[in-house]
């Protein structure tokens, strides 16, 4: 068991489907991997905070309503070398191919294939396994 806190910023915003409260429920429910939380909300995103930043997770079914927010993030993550993690919408496989061109990894909502994806982007390594194939 690793003792490492990652840092995460998650993106917060218009949600109507409460995809936000999902991921949380999802991430929050394993108990080996520790993260501290930052959102699009509640934080100011300024230079220093990037400089925190292990990773960036995008929700994609709050892709629509927050568009400016999603491209001000794909921005600063080329800025400060911030890996991406897109979670597709729940119950949906589909994604927009230029958002999962421009992610580091993309995975539905397997919380084992979520915390998997972002030790694997922390530790500099690529993204490759298809984890949760078996949600379809």
């Amino acid at each position: 068991m690793s003792e490492r806190v990652y840092n995460l910023l998650i993106t917060k915003g218009i949600d109507p489907d409460d995809q936000y409260g999902f991921y949380k429920e999802r991430i929050d429910s394993q108990k080996d991997f520790l993260y501290k939380e930052y959102n699009t909300q509640d934080n100011v995103l300024t230079d220093e905070l990037f400089e925190e930043i292990d990773v960036i997770v995008l929700l994609f079914g709050l892709y629509h309503n927050n568009q400016e927010i999603f491209d001000e993030l794909f921005n600063k993550s080329n800025e400060f070398n911030v890996p991406i993690l897109l979670i597709r919408f729940f119950g949906m496989e589909f994604i927009l191919k230029e958002l999962e061109e421009k992610s580091d990894a993309v995975v539905g909502w397997n919380p084992h294939c979520i915390v998997d994806a972002i030790e694997t982007l922390v530790n500099g390594e690529d993204w490759i396994k298809p984890c949760d194939v078996e949600e379809s």
